[in-house]
C-alpha cells in the first residue's frame, strides 16, 4: 500500500478544491476525502454525487457539465473516483461533537455514500471505546456490505492503545483507526495539533511492528510535514489544515506591488509616456497602500474582539455555572456589567465590519484602474525590461482574479506540491526499483 491522505472536508466549497486537483498529472496517487456526520443535508447531497454535484459548472474540466444525461460516460469523472475514497466520521471532533445514534449514524454514512465509515469512540477511554465498538457491531448488521466500519483505538498510554487496538481486532474488526492523538486548542472546541510528536510516532511505529500488514489510519494526524513518516510507516491520515494554505488577493497584490515599486527604479525611462504611465501607478499604489493599511488594522481590530468575545463568554459560562452549584438554581441578573462589555463588543464589531467591507470596495476599485494602467505600460512592451513585464502580467492576473478563483488555485497549487508530487515521486522510484 502506498500512504493516502485524506483532505477533511465538511461544506460544498472544499469539494469543489479537491475535485479541481490536477489527478490526471499524478496517475499512481490515490487521495481521499474525510467528511463529518454533522454537516448540512445540502453538503451530504454533494458528497454523494461527488465528483458531480454540480452540473452548472465542473471544477475538473473547468466548464459545465457535458454529461447530464448520464454522468458515467465521463473520463474526468472515472478518473476523479478511480483515486478518491470517501471516508466518514461520527463528527467527534466538531463543536457539537457526535451526537446521533449508531442507526441514525450508519444512516447518513448510507446516504452519503462513504467507503469507510468511523464508529463512535471516547476520547483517551479505551474501556469506554470498546463497549461503544461492541455496541457498533450489533448496529451495523443491517448495513453490512454499505460501507467498512471502522473501529478507533483509544488510550492514555502507548502500552493501553496497544491492548485496545487488540481487543478491537479479537471482536473481528479488519479496519481501525488511531485516535486521542489531539490536543484541544484553548478557546475553541476543535482537537487540531497533534499532543505529542513522539507519542504519535511511539504508538504508530509499535502497531506497525506487530501488525505490518493491517490497515492504520492516524485520525487528524495527517500533514504534509509528516508525509515522509507516513510513508515510511504505511499509514494514513486526514488533514484539515489544508484548506487554509492561501492569500487573500489583496494580500498577494499588496506583495506585487511593492515588488514592482522596486524593479520600476532601476532601469531608466527615456521614454516620456512610459515615465508619465509609471508616475501615475505610483501614486496610484500610494493611495492603495494607505487603504490596505487601514484594512489590515481593521482586520486584526476585529479578529482580536472576537477572541475577547470567546475568552469572556468561556468564563462567563464557567463562573453561571459555579454560582448554580453553589445556590442549586440560575442565577438572576448575574453578571450585568460582563453582558454590557460583550454587548459593546458587538457593537464595535458591526462597525469595524463595515469599515472593512468600505475598505475592500475602494481597494477593488483602484485595483481595476491600477489593472489599466498596468495594461497602458505593457503596450510600451519594447521598451520594458522582461523581469518588468512578467510582474506587470502577474498584477493585471491576480487583479481580474475573483477572490474565489484565487483562493481555489493557490489551495490546489499547494496541495500538488507538497503532497500529490512527492508522493507520486515515491511510487514512481518505486516501480523503477522493482
Amino acid at each position: 500500500m502506498n500512504v493516502t491522505p485524506f483532505f477533511v472536508a465538511d461544506r460544498p466549497m472544499s469539494l469543489r478544491i479537491i475535485k479541481g486537483l490536477p489527478l490526471q498529472g499524478y496517475p499512481d496517487v490515490q487521495i481521499g476525502i474525510m467528511a463529518h456526520a454533522n454537516t448540512t443535508q445540502n453538503f451530504q447531497e454533494a458528497f454523494n454525487k461527488y465528483p458531480c454535484e454540480n452540473e452548472e459548472f465542473c471544477d475538473a474540466v473547468k466548464g459545465p457539465c457535458a454529461h447530464r444525461n448520464d454522468h458515467n460516460n465521463c473520463s474526468a469523472r472515472r478518473h476523479i473516483l478511480s483515486r478518491t475514497i470517501k471516508m466518514c466520521d461520527s463528527g467527534i471532533f466538531t463543536r457539537e461533537g457526535a451526537t446521533l445514534t449508531y442507526k441514525q449514524l450508519f444512516e447518513a454514512y448510507q446516504r452519503m455514500d462513504v467507503e469507510y465509515g468511523v464508529m463512535i469512540d471516547v476520547f483517551r477511554d479505551s474501556k469506554e471505546t470498546l463497549e461503544k465498538a461492541k455496541e457498533a457491531l450489533e448496529e451495523y448488521e443491517p448495513f453490512r456490505g454499505k460501507f467498512h466500519l471502522v473501529a478507533v483505538a483509544q488510550g492514555k498510554e502507548v502500552e493501553e492503545y496497544i491492548k485496545n487496538y487488540q481487543d478491537l481486532k479479537a471482536l473481528g474488526f479488519s479496519y481501525i483507526a488511531v485516535g486521542g492523538l489531539l490536543q484541544k486548542i484553548q478557546n475553541t472546541a476543535r482537537y487540531t495539533k497533534v499532543r505529542n510528536e513522539n507519542f504519535m510516532n511511539e504508538v504508530l511505529e509499535k502497531l506497525r511492528d506487530m501488525y505490518p500488514y493491517d490497515w492504520l489510519f492516524a485520525l487528524g494526524c495527517f500533514s504534509p510535514g509528516r508525509l515522509d513518516r507516513f510513508k515510511e510507516l504505511d499509514v494514513w491520515g486526514d488533514y484539515k489544515g489544508w484548506i487554509f494554505q492561501y492569500k487573500k488577493r489583496n494580500e498577494t497584490l499588496d506583495a506585487l506591488l511593492d515588488t514592482f515599486l522596486t524593479v520600476s527604479l532601476v532601469y531608466d525611462d527615456s521614454n516620456e509616456e512610459v515615465a508619465r504611465t509609471k508616475e501615475k501607478l505610483k501614486k496610484n499604489i500610494a493611495v492603495r497602500s494607505e487603504i490596505s493599511l487601514k484594512h489590515k488594522a481593521a482586520l486584526k481590530q476585529l479578529f482580536r474582539g472576537r477572541q475577547e468575545t470567546i475568552v469572556s463568554i468561556n468564563n462567563l459560562s464557567q463562573e453561571v455555572n459555579l454560582k448554580e452549584l453553589e445556590t442549586r438554581h440560575p442565577p438572576e441578573n448575574y453578571e450585568l456589567e460582563e453582558t454590557q462589555n460583550n454587548s459593546d463588543i458587538f457593537q464595535e464589531s458591526r462597525k469595524l465590519k463595515k469599515q472593512i467591507e468600505d475598505n475592500e470596495q475602494q481597494l477593488n476599485k483602484i485595483n481595476v484602474c491600477l489593472a489599466e494602467e498596468f495594461s497602458v505600460l505593457l503596450s510600451f512592451s519594447s521598451l520594458l525590461p522582461e523581469e518588468t513585464k512578467t510582474l506587470c502580467t502577474k498584477i493585471i492576473e491576480v487583479i481580474y482574479c475573483t477572490e474565489r478563483e484565487y483562493r481555489f488555485s493557490q489551495v490546489q497549487n499547494k496541495m500538488t506540491e507538497v503532497i500529490l508530487a512527492p508522493i507520486q515521486s515515491t511510487i514512481s522510484m518505486q516501480l523503477v526499483t522493482c
